[in-house]
């Protein structure tokens, strides 16, 4: 009976078994009201760190928080998020490329957690942890390579791990370069545009204004273009307006008051181009001008101008002679990338010298290009991380050597103020990290650096530097004749216009700017900017024009007239007038005095001339400076010369004497022919008599 039954119930387990394999796939239709979901393309995740240990010790742990955001238009089903260690020991150059990476990888994971549904467009946190006993198992002190991923998509990233204190701490000095950016209407034609330019460059709002409110700190270094301490004279015809003198002068007294001399390398006069200036004589010779400037502006500030920063990065026992003789007094120190020196086992430090004693400063290349990156205070945190992972890698070289390492942004970099401020600050979290400064790294490291590298030639430098090269020299040595030229004009239209001296002043300053480095990364603002100039700086032919032609001159003695024209917007005064014959038959009696022409006017020089022989005789005539350059293209006036001589004075002589014979004779002629005097009265007694 039991086992009757038992046939019964199997007979029915079988018949609903087959009930549910008829009805599953119907059940498992999706229904019009409610849409099954699918999971999302895995591409359409995004994974977003919040906030990472940045350094754990050995016995604690590390945590990672972030977010998972889908973005796209499916939900994503039950994500998962793992932290995975990257078991190999990469080199330092795979760094920065291992944070570009977002490709999971495959490995063991040491946390994950599965996520609930996360809907298009929306996002849900996530917290991992991992103790520090699997990360890096040996080392004293390191950062582990993770990745963190989730739904094909994956965040790069280092976790620090400090177990032992078994090396001297690495010093990090952060050099902040201090200049105006590119932009040609900081020097262009006065107006509305140029105020702004000037204001976005240096105002209160400016990046430059957020680097200096505060001196800097002890392990930094500011890099300084004497332009920006500078302040415009208050002249009311510099032709400044008051906008750009107030922001100018604002920011160069709040500079003076905020940098620390020791802690301050004030580089060439608009930050010239030194690499240009080593390279012909014409650019020698006016870089030379903006080092010494330079380092007269060093002196009245108390700082130093002892380094010189060539933009090419060449450091070459050619180059380094080259370089000293910009600089009054020479033995220069020259900054450069570490990609200047030939290959080695070891990063090189801060602080070396060349095989022929240049001593050198070593921007490191990693760190450097990691403050470039800095976009906003968002990206501080995996920053941060890279940080740790790169000081990792080179105290592991040496780790109980004592260095420096230096970071300096290349010039055309604008990192963010507030994140470079707390990526700085945030090396305080990094155990084996402490604080450099300039004093120790010039006078100390420097000096008792040993010559451990050679430096590499421009091409060697190109082919080692994963970057792009080098941008090529603005200031060749045709622009640099060119700006020569442009200054002599400029000097010589100076001294005879009524505003000579604030508009000298004010070109000068333009002319300087164009020898800037900055230039190499725009070069058609650099050929806009010294077109203007050279126009500006240059008398057209057509701006003072000098009149010429024909002129009779009949006598001995007399004047001639000329008639100068002044078709420019300003006052020209002091200029000096000359007329010089071509032939001895027509003398000028002495110079006309200086002339003064107002704007769009004219004026009529007289001199006296003398004929000494008839004849056709061309006199030049210029117009030139005070000090004999001429301004005005030269005029020819073709004077025809008729000198009267002693002849004519014979010939009024003798017609004088005619005059007086014909008026004698004509006298003595008529009292000949006079009658004899007879009486026509008739009176009797008259008649008798």
């Amino acid at each position: 009976m039991a086992a009757a039954r038992r046939r019964r119930l199997s007979a029915a387990t079988a018949s609903l078994l087959l009930a549910l394999l008829v009805l599953l796939p119907v059940a498992a239709l999706p229904s019009a009201a409610d849409p099954a979901s699918m999971a999302a393309d895995a591409s359409d995740a995004e994974l977003t760190i919040t906030s990472i240990t940045t350094v754990v010790d050995g016995d604690e742990s590390a945590t990672v928080r972030g977010t998972l955001t889908n973005p796209g238009t499916s939900t994503l089903t039950r994500p998962k998020v793992s932290l995975v260690p990257e078991d190999a020991g990469p080199r330092r150059s795979d760094i920065a490329e291992w944070t570009r990476d977002s490709t999971p990888i495959d490995g063991t994971a040491v946390d994950s957690t599965t996520l609930k549904d996360v809907p298009a467009g929306g996002s849900t946190p996530f917290v991992l942890s991992v103790d520090a006993t699997e990360l890096i198992p040996g080392q004293s002190a390191g950062a582990a390579w993770v990745s963190i991923q989730a739904a094909g998509t994956a965040v790069h990233t280092f976790i620090g791990v400090h177990r032992r204190k078994e090396y001297v701490p690495l010093r990090l000095l952060w050099g902040i370069p201090l200049l105006l950016p590119p932009d040609r209407r900081l020097f262009d034609n006065r107006g509305a545009d140029r105020d702004k330019a000037w204001e976005a460059a240096v105002g209160d709002d400016s990046r430059l204004a957020a680097l200096t409110a505060t001196p800097p700190a002890r392990d930094e270094a500011w890099l300084l273009d004497p332009t920006l301490v500078d302040a415009p004279q208050d002249a009311p015809d510099s032709g400044i307006s008051t906008a750009e003198r107030t922001v100018r002068s604002e920011r160069a007294s709040a500079l003076r008051d905020q940098l620390v001399g020791p802690q301050t390398l004030v580089l060439p006069d608009a930050d010239a181009d030194v690499a240009a200036g080593a390279g012909s004589a014409p650019a020698r010779r006016l870089v030379r001008d903006r080092v010494k400037e330079g380092v007269s502006v060093a002196q009245q500030l108390g700082a130093r101008s002892d380094v010189l920063w060539p933009a090419d990065g060449l450091a070459t026992q050619q180059r380094a002679t080259a370089l000293d003789a910009l600089r009054p007094g020479g033995d220069s120190t020259l900054l450069v990338p570490d990609s200047s020196l030939a290959p080695g086992v070891f990063t090189p430090a801060g602080a070396t010298r060349t095989t022929g004693g240049t001593p050198l400063v070593v921007r490191d290349g990693p760190l450097s290009s990691l403050v470039e990156g800095l976009g906003s205070a968002d990206d501080v945190l995996l920053a941060r991380q890279q940080l740790v992972a790169e000081t990792a890698s080179v105290l592991g070289e040496r780790a109980g050597t004592s260095r420096t390492l230096v970071i300096v942004p290349d010039r055309g970099a604008t990192p963010d103020p507030e994140a470079w401020e707390r990526l700085r600050n945030s090396t305080g979290a990094i155990p084996w990290l402490t604080e450099g400064d300039l004093t120790t790294l010039l006078d100390d490291d420097v000096a008792a650096a040993a010559p451990e590298r050679t430096p590499r030639t421009g091409s060697q430098i190109q082919a080692a530097t994963k970057g792009d090269p080098p941008l090529p020299a603005v200031l060749t040595s045709q622009r640099a004749a060119d700006l020569i030229n442009d200054t002599e004009a400029m000097l010589t239209f100076a001294s005879v216009r009524a505003d000579g001296p604030s508009w000298r002043r004010e070109m000068t300053l333009a002319i300087r700017q164009l020898m800037s480095t900055r230039w190499r990364s725009d070069l058609p603002a650099y050929s806009i900017l010294h077109k203007q100039l050279t126009t500006e700086v240059t008398l057209a032919e057509d701006d003072l024009q000098v009149s010429s032609g024909d002129v009779n001159f009949f006598a001995d003695t007399g004047r001639l007239q000329i008639t100068i024209v002044n078709r420019t917007d300003v006052q020209l005064s002091n200029l000096v007038v000359r007329l010089v014959p071509d032939s001895p038959s027509l003398r000028i009696d002495g110079d006309p005095d200086p002339v003064t022409i107002g704007p769009d006017g004219r004026h009529t020089v007289t001199v006296n001339a003398t004929a000494l022989a008839a004849g056709q005789v061309p006199v030049q005539v210029s117009v030139a400076s005070p000090n004999g350059e001429e301004i005005a293209a030269p005029a020819t006036l073709h004077v025809k010369v008729r000198p009267t001589g002693a002849w004519i004075y014979r010939v009024i002589g003798g017609a004088a004497l005619l005059l007086l014979a014909a008026g004698t004779w004509r006298t003595v002629r008529g009292g000949r022919r006079a009658p004899e005097a007879t009486s026509t009265t008739d009176d009797p007694e008259d008649r008798e008599a």
